[in-house]
């Protein structure tokens, strides 16, 4: 057999792109060109990969079966290429790290500052996303490492995960509203009044009532809470230095005996093809400490 690493890619993003002129566009290259490889790859296999008799290919049952090994050849020669890189030029990685909504990035940033100190060729991206999107693409190879807070979601293929400490949480509304003007909510207060959540999906068990709106910004939950559209669960370090913004001068944490200041676990997750485990221990490391002296410090680092 004499197939290449450039057939494999083409198939791989066929199947998942659905047609060959769309995996043409995602790849940068012709359709034409994009059919050469896998037939190609066809050829030299054996096999057929696609049943081309409909209007757009459709993997045949050697093609499924394929499919997972060539995206595992694919990631093996996606970490072969990142080793030869760091080999070649010292420090050159590049690094996508995705946080998911509701964790505050302060700490990480200044953690991704400590690294690209001790790593000057170090570049990338930041992007915080929802947490069904931090798993997706981190297990799909997207982003290399991804930061996430709350309840620990089911361990994804490729994926390993760290716990790096603790955050406190705390209710937040306008003071201008009947439950910033009490001295103690109740569950039965906030069944009341609208919710701001994050992710409706995941918080779905936790509504008290039907009435809610769903943001992805935990700063524009904490806005609209202090114009009195509703309550919202925020991280209590932020929604400390947030409250003595002018902007914010009406948003207050709510005394609650049975649900003020609960702690959430933050963890980082990474794909296990990244090959720069020493950047990656230096980020768990720094942000370990960060998360343990501000929860020490009740969280007003953030």
């Amino acid at each position: 057999m004499n197939w290449t690493i450039e057939q494999l890619r083409a198939f791989v993003t066929a199947a998942e792109k659905g047609s060959f002129s769309a995996a043409g566009r995602a790849m940068g290259k012709a359709q034409s060109v994009v059919s050469t490889h896998i037939a190609m790859l066809e050829d030299s296999l054996g096999v057929e990969l696609f049943n081309r008799s409909s209007r757009s290919p459709v993997l045949t049952d050697a093609g499924r079966a394929l499919l997972p090994e060539a995206r595992a050849v694919l990631r093996q020669s996606h970490r072969f290429d990142s080793c030869a890189i760091a080999q070649y030029s010292g420090d050159a990685v590049l690094l996508n790290i995705v946080v998911s909504h509701g964790v505050p990035f302060q700490g990480i940033s200044e953690a991704m500052a400590s690294l690209t100190e001790k790593y000057p060729f170090l570049s990338g991206s930041f992007h915080i996303v929802s947490l069904d999107s931090v798993w997706k693409q981190v297990s799909e190879g997207e982003a290399q490492i991804g930061i996430v807070g709350g309840h620990l979601p089911e361990t994804k293929n490729n994926c390993e995960i760290v716990c790096l400490g603790q955050l406190r949480y705390c209710l937040v509304a306008s003071r201008n509203s009947p439950l910033g003007q009490k001295k103690n909510v109740t569950v039965e207060d906030l069944a009341q009044y609208r919710h701001i959540v994050f992710n409706r999906s995941r918080a779905e068990r936790y509504l008290l009532n039907s009435q809610y709106w769903e943001v992805n910004d935990v700063v524009a939950a904490m806005y609209w809470a202090s114009l009195g559209i509703g309550w919202a669960v925020v991280p209590l370090g932020l929604a400390q230095r947030i409250a003595r913004d002018e902007s914010m001068k009406n948003l207050v944490i709510l005394d609650m005996d049975n649900m003020s200041f609960v702690a959430h676990n933050i963890y980082l997750v990474w794909n296990n093809v990244f090959s720069r485990r020493d950047i990656l221990e230096d980020l768990c490391r720094d942000l370990k400490i960060y998360y343990q002296q501000a929860f020490e410090q009740g969280n007003t680092m953030f």
